[in-house]
């Protein structure tokens, strides 16, 4: 058994592939650089919330994701919160040049679990068996989840 990585050696390898997951998630250069940063920073404060239990990649890819989801989930709520502000005033500010696109947008209305498996499946076009490796649960839960996002997206549609 190898020892594992240095974070270093991690942010070296693995921090090319992490920037191309948050850029792709929230695309948007300057937060992905931030999700980059926070990745990285995150594992040297706790160095053991990698076990290594799973490959430095997979590990790398799950908590990118997660963060780039939690930086969309507050950019909704941000916007919000910015929009009920700007009520009744005469001039209204000019909406952010960023426009999400309709899975982001999606995205934001789903539980984690959920989202996070829709990435995976229709983003990343993972296997059930793949997905279920990266979460940590069984292939039969993945394909459980995969009927819910099936059984809402019929339901927006309705």
């Amino acid at each position: 058994m190898s020892p594992r990585p240095s974070i270093e050696e991690l942010y070296v390898s693995h921090g090319p592939a992490v920037l191309r997951r948050a850029r792709q998630l929230l695309g948007n250069e300057a937060e992905a650089q931030e999700v980059l940063h926070d990745v990285f920073t995150s594992l040297l404060q706790d160095p053991g919330q990698f076990a290594g239990l799973s490959s430095a990649m997979t590990f790398l890819y799950r908590v990118t994701t997660n963060a780039a989801l939690g930086r969309l989930r507050r950019r909704r709520t941000h916007d919000r919160l910015l929009a009920d502000n700007q009520r009744g005033r005469e001039e209204p500010l000019q909406p952010s040049p960023e426009v999400l696109v309709e899975l982001r947008a999606s995205l934001l209305s789903l539980p984690d679990e959920l989202a996070r498996v829709a990435i995976y499946y229709h983003m990343d076009e993972m296997t059930q068996d793949e997905i279920a490796e990266l979460l940590g649960c069984s292939r039969q839960w993945v394909g459980k989840l995969l009927q819910r996002l099936a059984e809402r997206e019929r339901g927006s549609r309705a």
